[in-house]
């Protein structure tokens, strides 16, 4: 079976998977995240397959995730491999909770949303994005929700044409002109785009189709933010200032700087974001969309050409809690 419609989404920090499990709502559903013995990331419906407990509640013993109710053990794949009060008696097939592909890359936690897949046959899958620009760079990270849904909160990011109306005061100070032209490239893992009236290779943003967002301010210093979907009005996000690992020493002033500037140019984003309807930009067939929104534009049609990909030709590769 060819797997080319799915795609990677990157989820979370591969920081936040330490020893405990991880609770988290992704796309609408309550799931678990936790590292068996090998230290590979697994994820698994967050629901006992016996009485709907949260196995997030549990912890992590021997590579596998005890639920925090009865003891019963899971395994990586979504088993049960052990009910402490039944003993030696069979276990039955129906404890069982549903497994996602899960893998890890750049210091993220990627998971797969496409056609259902067969363990077997995971291979077969395309390979990680690659966050090239970022190689090699220390970061710092932090994390918060918006209240949007993730492809909003996405095209706010590659849209140049707000930054003097939305950011008067910080980053659209830098604009004297609001006129705006935007060139826009294929990348291998999504596309490239810069305004026109600056330098291309100074500064320019990725998109990582389908969440990432990378900005190259200078050599050296990348802004990035991952877009992971919650449900259909929440993203969390998690922002990564880059910079060079000569730096280092610096690690605690660099974070508190790029925390505070963060928080200044993306605050101002958040009451725009939570009033766009429709919701996601996939029922935002009546937007009119213009020369200038070139890096929207080649978004949605990334996305278009996703949903048309999809078994049934699904609407989007979210489930619709996360529409």
């Amino acid at each position: 079976m060819n797997y080319s419609s799915g795609h990677w989404h990157a989820v979370l920090s591969s920081a936040e998977l330490r020893a405990r499990p991880v609770a988290k709502v992704r796309f609408g559903e309550r799931l678990v995240f936790w590292r068996d013995s090998s230290g590979k990331p697994v994820c698994l419906d967050d629901r006992c397959a016996h009485r709907g407990a949260a196995l997030s509640l549990g912890r992590v013993r021997d590579g596998q995730l005890v639920c925090p109710f009865h003891g019963l053990c899971y395994d990586p794949t979504g088993r049960c491999v052990k009910v402490p009060v039944e003993g030696d008696r069979k276990i039955p097939e129906a404890l069982q909770v549903a497994a996602h592909p899960v893998a890890e890359g750049d210091g993220l936690v990627w998971l797969w949303r496409g056609p259902a897949v067969d363990p077997e046959v995971l291979p077969l899958l395309p390979a990680l994005p690659r966050l090239a620009l970022v190689e090699g760079l220390a970061h710092g990270e932090t994390t918060s929700t918006w209240n949007g849904h993730y492809s909003r909160a996405i095209e706010g990011v590659i849209d140049y044409s707000h930054l003097p109306f939305v950011h008067p005061n910080t980053i659209g100070r830098l604009t004297r002109n609001p006129e705006c032209s935007v060139t826009v490239e294929p990348i291998a893992d999504g596309f490239r785009a810069w305004r026109n009236a600056d330098p291309p290779d100074r500064q320019f943003i990725e998109l990582i189709f389908p969440n990432v967002w990378l900005n190259r301010i200078g050599p050296g210093y990348v802004l990035a933010a991952i877009f992971a979907p919650v449900d259909a009005t929440h993203t969390e996000v998690y922002v990564r200032w880059y910079y060079p690992p000569a730096l280092r020493w610096l690690r605690p002033l660099v974070d508190v700087v790029g925390r505070f500037a963060q928080w200044v140019v993306f605050h101002d984003d958040l009451p725009i974001l939570a009033s766009q309807r429709p919701v996601s930009v996939d029922d935002a067939d009546g937007d009119k969309l213009l020369p200038s929104d070139a890096a929207l534009i080649e978004y949605r049609k990334l996305r278009r050409r996703l949903r048309e990909e999809l078994p049934g030709n699904r609407r989007d590769e979210v489930s619709r809690e996360a529409d």
